[in-house]
């Protein structure tokens, strides 16, 4: 037995061209584009004169811009010094608990304005951990204090 190995590997290498090849089409692009969906779908273009498109929502990463971040980091430092001022202003007996209204009410605002900010952040960072926890106390805060629990008790 004889073996050739050089007409195997011409025969892979370079296969022998289909005699059955048709020549160039003259058609345009939509036209054979419109035929080949017909063909695959099975629809008929005169029944079907009209396509859907379903739009797909643009998906944004949660990963932001470093002046975004620096931006919400100061925002929550802001928000973080509010809640030490109050804080402060409730252990401090020279001030009168009618005074620190208005920081309440600033704390309320910020707060109300931090919950898109938190639920922008993406999971995992640690800023929204902090900023979470944060709203989380002011929120109890603003209770406590507009239900009257650090008012004295007069017995």
């Amino acid at each position: 037995m004889k073996i050739d190995p050089g007409n195997e590997i011409i025969s892979y290498v370079s296969p022998q061209k289909d005699v059955n090849n048709k020549n160039p089409v003259d058609k345009e692009f939509g036209t054979i584009f419109k035929e080949s969906i017909e063909s695959h779908s099975g629809l008929d273009h005169t029944t079907q004169k009209t396509w859907t498109i379903n739009v797909v929502p643009e998906i944004r990463p949660n990963i932001l811009a470093p002046d975004e971040k620096a931006l919400i980091i100061s925002r929550v430092d802001s928000f973080l010094d509010i809640m030490s001022k109050y804080r402060q202003d409730l252990e401090n007996t020279q001030v009168d608990i009618k005074d620190i209204y208005p920081l309440v009410n600033k704390m309320k605002e910020e707060r109300e304005s931090l919950v898109p900010v938190l639920n922008s952040l993406p999971d995992g960072d640690g800023l929204k951990d902090i900023l979470n926890q944060a709203l989380i106390i002011s929120s109890l805060e603003i209770i406590k204090f507009t239900r009257d629990d650090y008012l004295p008790d007069h017995e």
